[in-house]
């Protein structure tokens, strides 16, 4: 009998098989309303007892599954697990969902390693002494460290300091000078002082440029004073940052060394908002900039002990972006309201994807505020969702429901007033199908906007480049194909049971490189990667960490330890320069003791992870 059987009137509810099959598409805060609607849902959705609902709310929560760094369910993986549901199941097998839920959201800490310039890895040498050793830097003068060596935990939020959904990361991502991080609260953080590395990402074409009402508030606050000479010496003040990150104090209007009266003495010049005095100079006036400094107080927002990550805005959230002039004040209402669901980032850009299916990018070096962006010509909307984001070294790519795969390098430049921009899209021909062999499965996105994927058959590798689609019969692979991964020099293929990586340059592909990935663990098997530009992280269902590839000048992205070390004492790998370390199979990367993994993230020379606590 039915545990549901006693209760009045159950017919005019949703069988508990139906509500089983609707769960993957409700959100967390649906799943909990519904169980709070009536005594039915509140039994059949029980949050002490239901494994059914803690799974699903498991998968929804840390799958993954709204970028590429998961394949899309077809008919050879009805039972797909996510990757961090392999991995947490098998290291506490037997243990209820619930229970998992927990030791996923309580028990688990983010740890970065490789270079530190610009403080990528969300510390640097001296801010994070606490978990850092001199063993576990490389360097070699004490004054000058170029890099971590080892897994080393990143300060982050605590219980003490936040709530558990700001302390709680879904996800990690890395670009080529930082690492993005996804809260479960939907918030969106990125390490070290830029994400950009001073590179141009997929933003307005060539010259064109995004239309900066910080600057042009500047330059009507400094023209709203006078000019002071003093003999043959103007007086300006220092600029300020137009990025909408403004750095240092502002700059004192008069030198310290000269001694200020109450009145001035001048005389006409040709120049009438210049003052020219001939022993004195005027009173000094206030702080031209303090509404523009307040501004960005409000609008900074970083890890409690930690001004090494900070939280990252969309220009909505700020009034100034609207079109009225000097507008400087933060609408409540809107100001980090978003929340956001996924995440991906490319070389020097990321995306960002909303609970409310709207796509934001972080694609310029002159602004940390993202832009929304817009489709021209394309429906979307609740019957065309956007079901995944992805980005590439140079551009960046959206699965849509019914449309397939559309990318994009470039977006319109953005006028005063403007929040969005419209992407410069092309759609993939052939990727719309959404059932039979030539439904898409997976999608790696490489540069240029040339994108390798995958179908249903699972019998071919297709290319698409610029217009241009191609099939690539793959040598020495059997099996079907069910995921690709690329980075900047290779792609990886998966089949069921084994990963292929082949080298690649600039998107074109050496097939006569391809080579199976072999552990020497043959009991453990690797089901995702991560890649930085000359290095690649694998990640297997144990929980293990493997890397291997080139660790550029001393920056310790592999995690295996001092150059030196490696190389001689270890002797899994060799020099190759003065500077670089080569590995060149998948060496296993030593974790802290009882730690497993259950996320990677590879970018530029730096790495990352998701480690819990067993």
């Amino acid at each position: 009998m039915s545990p549901f059987s006693d209760m009045n009137e159950t017919k005019n509810f949703l069988s508990p098989d139906i509500l089983e099959v609707m769960l993957p598409y409700l959100s967390p805060d649906d799943i909990k309303n519904l169980s709070l609607t009536n005594k039915y849902y509140s039994k059949l959705l029980d949050y002490k007892d239901s494994d059914t609902l803690w799974h699903a709310l498991f998968h929804k929560s840390y799958g993954s599954l709204l970028t590429n760094d998961e394949p899309f369910k077809n008919k050879d993986n009805e039972t797909y697990l996510t990757c961090e549901e392999r991995i947490i199941v098998n290291q506490h097998q037997n243990k209820p969902w619930h229970s998992l839920y927990d030791k996923r959201s309580k028990c688990t800490s983010l740890y970065t390693w490789g270079c530190l310039k610009h403080a990528r890895l969300g510390y640097t040498a001296t801010s994070n002494e606490e978990n850092l050793s001199e063993e576990l830097l490389n360097g070699s003068i004490s004054r000058f460290k170029y890099g971590v060596n080892r897994p080393t935990r990143v300060p982050w939020f605590t219980l003490d300091n936040s709530n558990i959904d700001d302390k709680d990361i879904l996800h990690i991502c890395g670009g080529g000078f930082s690492f993005q991080i996804l809260t479960r609260s939907g918030k969106i953080f990125s390490t070290g002082a830029t994400f950009t590395g001073g590179h141009k990402g997929p933003g307005p074409k060539d010259d064109q440029l995004d239309y900066n009402p910080f600057r042009e508030a500047i330059r009507t606050l400094q023209n709203s004073y006078p000019r002071v000479s003093i003999g043959d010496t103007t007086i300006f003040s220092n600029p300020i940052s137009t990025t909408g990150v403004h750095h240092g104090p502002t700059p004192i209007p008069y030198p310290h060394s000269i001694e200020r009266h109450d009145i001035a003495t001048t005389h006409t010049t040709t120049n009438p908002t210049t003052i020219h005095s001939t022993n004195t100079i005027p009173r000094p006036h206030g702080n031209i900039y303090r509404e523009i400094e307040e501004l960005e107080e409000k609008a900074t927002q970083q890890i409690p002990g930690n001004n090494h990550i900070s939280r990252m805005f969309t220009r909505n959230s700020f009034a100034i972006y609207s079109g009225v002039d000097n507008d400087f004040h933060i609408d409540e209402e809107k100001y980090g309201k978003l929340k956001f669901i996924a995440l991906t980032s490319g070389r020097s850009h990321f995306l960002g994807l909303t609970s409310t299916n709207e796509i934001y990018s972080w694609d310029n070096n002159e602004s940390n505020h993202g832009i929304k962006i817009e489709f021209d010509g394309l429906p979307l909307n609740k019957d065309h969702p956007v079901l995944k984001i992805a980005s590439g070294w140079d551009f960046n790519c959206a699965y849509i429901y019914k449309i397939g795969l559309v990318c994009w390098k470039y977006r319109s430049a953005l006028q005063k007033g403007d929040l969005s921009a419209n992407a410069h899209y092309k759609i993939v021909p052939g990727t719309d199908s959404i059932q039979g062999d030539r439904k898409l499965v997976d999608f790696t996105c490489v540069e240029d906007n040339i994108i390798y994927y995958v179908d249903n058959e699972g019998l071919t590798l297709w290319k698409y480049d610029n217009g241009l689609i191609t099939s690539i019969e793959v040598p020495n692979i059997k099996d079907k194909l069910l995921k690709c991964k690329s980075c900047f020099s290779k792609l990886i293929l998966f089949t069921k049971d084994k990963c292929y990586s082949i080298d690649m340059n600039h998107g074109m592909l050496d097939l006569t490189t391809l080579k199976q990935l072999i552990l020497d663990d043959a009991e453990d098997h690797i089901i995702s990667l991560a890649a930085g530009d000359y290095h690649v992280l694998a990640l297997t269902e144990k929980g293990n960490i493997y890397s291997w590839g080139l660790e550029s000048q001393f920056s310790g992205c592999l995690g295996l330890g001092k150059p030196e070390d490696i190389v001689n004492n270890q002797q899994i790998g060799s020099w190759d320069s003065p500077r670089n370390v080569r590995v060149v199979k998948p060496v296993k990367v030593p974790l802290p003791e009882g730690k497993y993994c259950v996320s990677i993230a590879a970018g530029g020379w730096q790495s990352a992870a998701l480690l819990v606590s067993k």
